[in-house]
């Protein structure tokens, strides 16, 4: 199993790319949608699915985009159904000089919530990991974890938008995240990987 990534939208938001010997998943849509789609073209594996960590706009902006050419099916958390569809709940209404707000109107999502799942040869832990935002989740795969905008390399996610919440922020990286092999590569949503073991030393888990 594979994971690559490209950095996109207006934010510099990580869009993930995983795959297996037969197929491939894609992890947070987040915008330039053109680029997403040229790598699926390259990567010449079939993709069966979309996950979203959560549904703020700058990780769903070319959902739709993606989704008119390949209609696979969307997971997500129920907590945030209606991010697809809300602009002052995604955070763009906060954005209007970028072009937006950004909404989906053809995603009909499959919720999960936390457990272990599989699609199409992919083994996924997923983790409940609210705090940034009431559904943040965590797709833990063999050999990585991708985390959305819960946990960074030395930094965490902002709980100043919709329901964000610092407390349950903190909980979800202290009693699930670092329940994690500490050797275990980490990929959030924005900047660059880490492990659970660099993490412990975050300075805002310890100050």
């Amino acid at each position: 199993m594979e994971i690559s990534y490209l950095p996109l939208g207006f934010v510099s938001t990580n869009t993930y790319f995983v795959t297996n010997e037969d197929a491939l998943l894609i992890i947070d849509p987040a915008g330039e949608s053109h680029k997403i789609l040229d790598k699926i073209k390259s990567m010449n594996k079939p993709l069966k699915a979309i996950l979203l960590t959560h549904a703020h706009f700058d990780h769903i902006a070319a959902l739709d985009d993606v989704l008119d050419v390949y209609p696979v099916p969307v997971y997500m958390h129920q907590n945030e159904h209606d991010f697809l569809t809300n602009p002052a709940k995604n955070g763009s209404q906060k954005f209007q000089e970028l072009g937006l707000p950004i909404i989906t109107s053809q995603a009909k999502p499959q919720f999960i919530d936390e457990g272990d799942i599989q699609l199409d040869g992919f083994d996924i832990s997923v983790l409940y990991t609210p705090g940034h935002s009431p559904g943040s989740l965590s797709y833990v795969f063999k050999d990585f974890a991708v985390v959305g905008d819960t946990l960074f390399n030395n930094g965490i996610g902002r709980t100043d938008l919709y329901q964000g919440d610092l407390e349950t922020l903190i909980d979800s990286i202290k009693d699930k995240l670092f329940e994690l092999d500490e050797t275990m590569p980490i990929y959030p949503g924005h900047g660059p990987s880490t492990t659970i073991e660099n993490e412990f030393m975050n300075p805002f888990l310890n100050g």
